[in-house]
C-alpha cells in the first residue's frame, strides 16, 4: 500500500498540471477572441501615435505578459516602471545552413505593460523604411475578419494595400530580411520564401517563428505572408478575393414579361 502513495502522488501533481495549463490556453484564447474583436472595431479600440516609429497604443488593453510568453514573445531585457514594465523583444534569423551573413538580420518589438496589461507596442522606424506603416495598420484591422480555426490554431486574413502606400516586393523583402533561411521554392502558388527567427532571450523556446513570403513568379509581387508562431499561424493573403457567382433566384418563371 505505501509503495502505491508516491504513484498516486505523481498522477495527482501531473493531472493537477494538466489541469492547470488547459485553463490557462483556454483564458489566453479568449483574450485573443477579444482582441480580434477589437480589431475589428481599430479606432474605438487603438491609436497610432505620431511618432517616427510605429506607436500603437491599447485603449482597452486585454493580453497579459504571460499571454505574449505563451505566443513566443519572451523579452531580451526587461525595465520595471513604477506601474508596469517595459520589453525588448528581438529576434535574430537563422542563416541558411553552411552559410554566413556579414549582416546580423533581425526583428524587433518593443512593449509596455502597465497595471499587468499590454498597453502599447513599438515598431523601430528603421522596419518601416521597407514596409509602410499604413500597411501594418491595415493588416491589423483585417485581423478582425479573419477565419479563426482553433482545432489547427490558424487564421486565415484577407487583407490589401492601402491606397498611400504599396506592398512590399521581392526585393524589398531581401534588402530587409537577406536571403531565406532555406532555398526558394517555385509552387502553383508563386515562388516562396522562408525565413526562420529564434528568439534572442534566455528564456527562449526551443521551437522558432517561421515567416513566409510568397511573390509572384513574374512581377515579384507579394501574393501572401505567412507568420507560424509556437502556438498557432496567421496566414495573409493580399491577392484579390475571387467573386461569387450570385445564384439565380428560385423561383416560377416570368410569364408574358409580367
Amino acid at each position: 500500500m505505501s509503495e502505491l502513495r508516491p504513484l498516486a502522488t505523481r498522477l495527482l501533481r501531473l493531472l493537477l498540471l494538466g489541469t492547470a495549463c488547459v485553463l490557462l490556453c483556454g483564458c489566453v484564447y479568449l483574450r485573443l477572441l477579444e482582441l480580434k474583436k477589437q480589431f475589428s472595431h481599430f479606432d474605438e479600440n487603438f491609436i497610432v501615435e505620431p511618432t517616427e516609429d510605429l506607436t500603437l497604443r491599447c485603449l482597452h488593453p486585454v493580453l497579459e505578459p504571460d499571454d505574449l510568453r505563451w505566443l513566443g514573445a519572451s523579452p531580451k531585457t526587461v525595465t520595471v516602471s513604477a506601474d508596469g514594465e517595459d520589453w525588448s523583444v528581438r529576434w535574430v534569423k537563422e542563416p541558411a545552413l553552411g552559410t554566413t551573413e556579414a549582416t546580423v538580420y533581425d526583428m524587433e518589438l518593443g512593449l509596455e505593460f502597465a497595471d499587468g496589461y499590454l498597453v502599447e507596442v513599438r515598431i523601430p522606424k528603421r522596419f518601416l523604411v521597407f514596409v509602410p506603416r499604413d500597411l501594418i495598420v491595415n493588416m491589423l484591422r483585417s485581423t478582425g475578419a479573419a477565419r479563426v480555426d482553433k482545432n489547427d490554431r490558424k487564421a486565415d486574413v484577407q487583407t490589401e494595400a492601402p491606397a498611400t502606400s504599396a506592398l512590399p516586393n521581392l526585393n524589398t523583402i531581401q534588402a530587409m530580411l537577406g536571403a531565406p533561411t532555406r532555398p526558394a521554392v517555385p509552387t502553383s502558388a508563386g515562388l516562396v520564401y522562408d525565413y526562420r527567427y529564434r528568439l534572442d532571450s534566455a528564456a527562449a523556446l526551443d521551437k522558432p517563428i517561421e515567416a513566409s513570403f510568397t511573390f509572384d513568379v513574374t512581377t515579384g509581387a507579394l501574393r501572401k505572408f505567412t507568420a507560424r508562431l509556437p502556438r498557432g499561424t496567421l496566414n495573409y493573403d493580399f491577392s484579390s478575393p475571387t467573386p461569387t457567382a450570385e445564384k439565380p433566384k428560385k423561383g416560377r418563371p416570368a410569364k408574358n414579361g409580367l
